[in-house]
């Protein structure tokens, strides 16, 4: 087994992991290259079906054709989206682009607080967020099966 089936099978082992062990879990899908990474492995976890909803913060600055791209994803693989967006933020046009915000106040307008907002009281408790680690402090923190990180 290569470095790469490695890594594939340590990442679909953690999100099985998680959906069996988290009652409410649902998966930030930001439409970016790693978490649509995140997505195909998930569906690869559990052959081809996504088992719990996919949550988007929609900023209303994403180019067409990714949302488009999220939109075609959503119908063809069937999957169940919870969307969040900041329309106060919007409506009050407090954002970087308008001239009403800096980009650290309007990033926390626009994704931290939707994404709170979206997660408070209707949404998923638990949320899978991929991030690249370093191999050796998975296996330093006893995260794994021995069996897998053979």
């Amino acid at each position: 087994m290569d470095h790469l089936d490695q890594l594939e099978n340590i990442s679909i082992y953690l999100i099985r992991e998680a959906y069996a062990n988290f009652k409410s879990l649902g998966m930030l899908w930001s439409i970016g290259k790693d978490s649509t990474v995140l997505l195909w492995l998930t569906r690869k976890a559990f052959f081809g079906h996504v088992p719990f909803p996919l949550i988007h913060i929609d900023t209303t600055y994403k180019i067409h054709e990714m949302t488009a791209y999220r939109d075609r994803l959503t119908v063809q693989w069937r999957l169940k989206m919870i969307y969040g967006i900041s329309e106060e933020a919007l409506r009050n046009k407090q954002t970087f682009p308008d001239g009403k915000a800096d980009r650290i106040a309007c990033c926390r307008l626009l994704k931290t607080e939707a994404l709170k907002n979206t997660l408070s009281g209707k949404g998923p408790a638990i949320s899978l967020i991929m991030t690249r680690v370093n191999m050796n402090w998975i296996k330093t923190t006893n995260l794994l099966p021995a069996s897998l990180l053979e």
